[in-house]
């Protein structure tokens, strides 16, 4: 049985031939950070498809901060997800500061 996660994935890839999702979902799921890195159209379907929450889960907090760049933000549509994601990005910057509060 594929978890919902899983699932999602596999959802938010819904244009690409039955094999092709097999094979890029289980790329992400074994290190999704290094493939949204190195796939930004893949990342920006996990923008529109996944949630705040589980993208935070499964990427983590410094890996998602440093994914939301202002050009992935800038191709997002509508407006007002990019508004969202801008936001959303200015939240996390002050979850990743060292706990100093000054970088090392």
């Amino acid at each position: 049985m594929e978890s919902d996660l899983h699932a999602r994935i596999r959802g938010m890839l819904w244009d690409l031939p039955e094999s092709k999702r097999q094979e890029l979902t289980k790329l992400i799921l074994d290190n999704p950070a290094a493939f949204f890195h190195e796939n930004e159209q893949v990342f920006l379907k996990a923008l529109n498809s996944l949630k705040w929450h589980e993208l935070i889960k499964f990427v983590g907090k410094h890996e998602l901060f440093s994914l939301l760049t202002d050009t992935t933000i800038r191709k997002l549509f509508p407006s007002q997800r990019r508004t969202y994601y801008i936001n959303a990005r200015r939240l996390l910057s002050k979850y990743c500061l060292p706990d100093s509060g000054q970088g090392a």
